[in-house]
């Protein structure tokens, strides 16, 4: 179904939505946008947030381990932004962590997974705790709108 990527530009700050059966095109598309210029600033902050349907089924491991070393290579991974990437699901946690791992984080500082009620950890964490409820109701509606179907983009 996709992958939803908000930019908050004011505040430094990206937000991407996983949900439904991720394509290895959508992966490599996301990958794409993430080492566009736009998102290469210093101090960056990113939220993945892998909702309860999201699904890595139609992904191989090696598609996977492929997205990490790219975004380990590219441009901004010499800002050293923090990324918390969080599961609502076990299956996603245990994607989360093999992301985690293909990227091969040199710094525990950069990455935190998180997953069960762990959205205000990571926002807290994140700098950005004064944009949870938003970022709850942006997750609600795309989840929504996953069950009915129907897709939504967003870009700030």
């Amino acid at each position: 179904m996709g992958i939803h990527i908000t930019l908050h530009s004011s505040r430094n700050f990206v937000l991407a939505i996983f949900h439904g059966p991720v394509k290895p095109h959508e992966l490599e598309s996301f990958v794409d946008e993430l080492l566009l210029d736009k998102y290469d600033n210093e101090g960056k902050v990113r939220l993945a947030i892998l909702s309860e349907g999201a699904s890595a089924s139609l992904l191989r491991y090696q598609t996977i381990c492929a997205a990490g070393k790219r975004m380990r290579q590219g441009r901004l991974r010499q800002h050293r932004g923090k990324l918390a990437i969080f599961a609502r699901s076990r299956v996603g946690f245990g994607l989360a962590k093999m992301y985690q791992m293909a990227t091969e984080k040199i710094d525990p500082s950069e990455v935190r997974v998180l997953h069960g009620d762990g959205l205000e950890s990571a926002t807290q964490w994140l700098g950005i705790s004064d944009l949870s409820e938003n970022i709850q109701q942006l997750l609600e509606a795309v989840e929504q709108s996953a069950a009915k179907g129907l897709s939504i983009q967003v870009v700030h």
